[in-house]
């Protein structure tokens, strides 16, 4: 008696295999650089996610016109941030752009919120480098976002900002000091105690301790 020959998976088969170990990869290498897109299920709109992945503002461009407006109120850190938040927006409206049953984060009202850099210019910086991959309403969407994002920054400027906590640790000793840097905190404990000449580590940045750390300081000593 003859055994019959088990089939062969069919060529639809793998090739759905193959486009969802695509999809995967495509999406953990995102996750990995932290890019658009990361740890979503395009299907379909894999094609137009392929040409819209590298959609990115001119950094130089946006911060020339905070600078132009706002260099008597804000410094480079704000301008910084600025252009951060407003290329995390449009990465979001990417992302809402190739699904269609995502929602939008709900606007302020834009009477409320002061414009500092006009909508003119605004609009204008934003089409010469991204009209093509956004319709109309989209595009006023980022301008809107825009300028809560530059109006929050004029209410409170990073360097009115407290400066964050450092724990340091040397051989023998804790060091709590503030500052605005890792090198400027070192130094501080440099100067105010010169006995300390060895290798500090960092314990915390920014009042957060690093994993698996419990500081523990004698009461006695204050």
């Amino acid at each position: 008696m003859t055994q019959s020959i088990p089939a062969q998976p069919k060529a639809t088969s793998d090739k759905a295999d193959r486009h969802q170990r695509l999809l995967e990869l495509i999406e953990a290498e995102d996750a990995a650089n932290g890019e658009v897109g990361c740890g979503r299920d395009l299907g379909k709109g894999l094609s137009g996610y392929f040409s819209t992945r590298g959609v990115a503002l001119d950094d130089e461009q946006l911060k020339r016109l905070l600078r132009e407006h706002l260099g008597h109120i804000l410094m480079e850190p704000d301008f910084d941030s600025i252009t951060t938040q407003i290329q995390r927006r449009l990465e979001s409206l990417v992302v809402q752009s190739l699904d269609s049953s995502s929602s939008s984060a709900s606007l302020l009202d834009s009477t409320n919120v002061p414009e500092h850099i006009s909508t003119a210019q605004l609009r204008e910086l934003f089409q010469s480098q991204i009209a093509n991959f956004f319709s109309e309403d989209t595009l006023e969407q980022l301008i809107q976002w825009s300028h809560q994002i530059i109006y929050k920054a004029v209410l409170q400027p990073r360097h009115t900002w407290s400066k964050p906590i450092w724990v340091l640790r040397g051989e023998t000793q804790i060091y709590i000091v503030q500052e605005t840097g890792i090198e400027a905190a070192i130094s501080k404990v440099k100067i105010q105690y010169p006995q300390e000449t060895g290798r500090l580590e960092v314990v915390t940045a920014g009042g957060i301790l690093a994993p698996d750390q419990v500081i523990s300081l004698d009461t006695n000593l204050f």
